[in-house]
């Protein structure tokens, strides 16, 4: 899925094709590993660990990992208790540079979405839950434990990977020089995706970011699975009903195998059977 998410990106921007490297970040495809705190666990309903990130060397994907976030721990605390007092930014959609970074106070080794102070496009919330269009800077990607924390967060809209895994990823785009990180070197592309959310968080997001929803989110895009993205058992699944003589086709449910059904497409498919039966 990661490849056909990248291809549709490419598509926009094909200078992403020149790019050695592209680190996708594809909210919706990770395993939703580990429990969110009292204050976000509406939005994270099922469960912290959201997004999958891969990193694509001259397009072709190296490595992957479902322990990913894009999202803020906390993206509508209205007294703004995790973010020194400002308004927790999500960041938009897009494409943006990535650079290393020496991140925090404990000076950690991390990546920033733009060079020192570059800004970057936000949605933020007000204190009344209404959104506005805003721009941050020191957006990070950067390490994360499983849970997330009662007191504070491991994201202020920063876009975060449990530590083991970032690990990995600093072995591949960091930058050492005589045993040191070097802050401010370009290591390529840096790419949200929000197009795979599940609807069932979909509804909550758009009732949350309002107007600003397709700024943060672009569930509206279309990505076609390719055959190799599909479980053997869901193709094994359209067969099986084929040979049963469902009258369905199966050319078209072959391309729709990875993605949400809508309550229409289902109903169809049991007014067709339940005709089949009749007619038996």
């Amino acid at each position: 899925m990661l490849e056909t998410i990248l291809d549709n990106w490419i598509k926009r921007y094909p200078e992403l094709a020149q790019e050695e490297y592209n680190i996708l970040l594809a909210e919706g495809l990770g395993d939703y590993r580990g429990k969110p705190n009292s204050y976000g666990k509406e939005l994270h309903k099922l469960g912290r660990m959201g997004a999958e990130l891969g990193i694509f060397k001259n397009g072709t994907l190296i490595y992957s990992t479902k322990n990913v976030s894009t999202l803020p721990d906390i993206p509508m605390d209205v007294k703004a208790r995790f973010n020194h007092g400002s308004q927790t930014p999500t960041l938009c959609t897009g494409v943006y540079p990535l650079y290393t970074k020496l991140h925090g106070s404990k000076r950690e080794e991390a990546f920033e979405l733009g060079k020192g102070a570059e800004i970057v496009p936000v949605i933020r919330n007000s204190k009344q839950y209404i959104e506005y269009e805003s721009i941050s800077s020191g957006i990070n990607l950067h390490h994360r434990s499983m849970n997330d924390s009662e007191t504070w967060a491991w994201s202020t809209g920063c876009q975060t990977v449990l530590e083991e895994d970032f690990k990995q990823i600093l072995k591949i785009l960091g930058k050492w020089k005589n045993g040191k990180y070097i802050q401010g070197v370009y290591v390529g592309k840096i790419i949200i995706d929000r197009s795979q959310i599940p609807y069932t968080l979909q509804e909550r997001y758009k009732k949350r970011y309002g107007k600003f929803y397709s700024n943060c989110f672009n569930t509206n895009d279309i990505v076609t699975n390719t055959s190799k993205d599909i479980p053997k058992w869901y193709k094994d699944g359209l067969d099986g009903l084929i040979t049963d003589g469902a009258n369905i086709s199966h050319e078209y449910w072959e391309k729709k195998l990875g993605n949400n059904i809508k309550v229409g497409e289902f109903m169809a498919i049991l007014h067709k059977n339940n005709n089949r039966k009749k007619q038996a």
